[in-house]
């Protein structure tokens, strides 16, 4: 557990940044210790627990299962942004690169899928959205995590060096939840911002009034190395694995 600072502090930000991992060694590269485990000891039971994924070119099929759990999903967040799934994939006649799809089903149900565009270097996710849990199955290894564990085994097949995981909205708490950035660490996702697609940002600590992670802006180049958890002693124990992964993030604890 990294030591807390109780302190009042300005935070410099980028409002937007970029998650991407580095697959040119491996799509396994990078999994945390846990994620690394649960997916080495769930992959070889899938197919006895009747669960099975396909990847193939995005189709109308794909989103009619897909939307109604991704619409469900993010609009439960606080501030959520429900995007126009459709047009800007399958009906976007000015799409840069091809959209592909992972659908992930158990006993032939959909739990999950993915949508991802592939590029001359690099798979990115653009939409996902999978259960929380198997539908009556026991495996160590969530349904999300069986998902990326696809489309990066996918992504190197295929000669990619990079698995993108989008772009998303800083500070997180208050917009997405401090657990996707958790989700995006834990499978080896580093952050960074990108030239032009992002404006700088301040923040005081003492304004704070809702648990959050605010990724600090960098002060040479373009990699994100610092961040900060601002939170309450009650609520801080939520949100700790946030700090597990110091090599790609390095967070620190303020109590607001």
């Amino acid at each position: 557990k990294n030591t807390i600072f109780n302190k009042e502090m300005q935070i410099t930000y980028p409002s937007h940044h970029q998650w991407m991992k580095d697959i040119s060694a491996g799509f396994e590269i990078d999994f945390s210790g846990s994620v690394a485990e649960k997916i080495r000891t769930t992959v070889p039971r899938l197919e006895a627990a009747g669960v099975s994924y396909n990847i193939e070119p995005l189709t109308e099929a794909f989103l009619k299962s897909f939307m109604p759990m991704y619409e469900a999903e993010i609009g439960a967040k606080q501030n959520a942004m429900v995007h126009d799934v459709r047009g800007n994939t399958l009906d976007n006649p000015e799409a840069k690169h091809p959209y592909f799809c992972l659908s992930l089903k158990e006993d032939g149900l959909f739990v999950g899928g993915s949508i991802f565009s592939v590029r001359p270097n690099s798979v990115a996710f653009a939409y996902r959205a999978f259960s929380g849990s198997w539908i009556s199955k026991s495996l160590r290894a969530s349904p999300s995590l069986v998902g990326e564990y696809a489309v990066a085994q996918y992504a190197c097949e295929q000669g990619k060096i990079y698995l993108s995981h989008g772009k998303d909205r800083n500070p997180y708490g208050l917009n997405a939840s401090i657990g996707l950035a958790t989700f995006k660490l834990s499978v080896g996702c580093r952050p960074s911002i990108r030239q032009g697609a992002y404006e700088i940002q301040t923040i005081d600590t003492n304004t704070i009034k809702t648990d959050c992670l605010i990724l600090e802006m960098p002060k040479v180049g373009e990699a994100i190395t610092k961040a900060y958890l601002v939170t309450s002693p009650e609520t801080e124990d939520q949100y700790l694995r946030v700090t597990k992964y110091p090599r790609l993030l390095e967070v620190e604890v303020i109590h607001r």
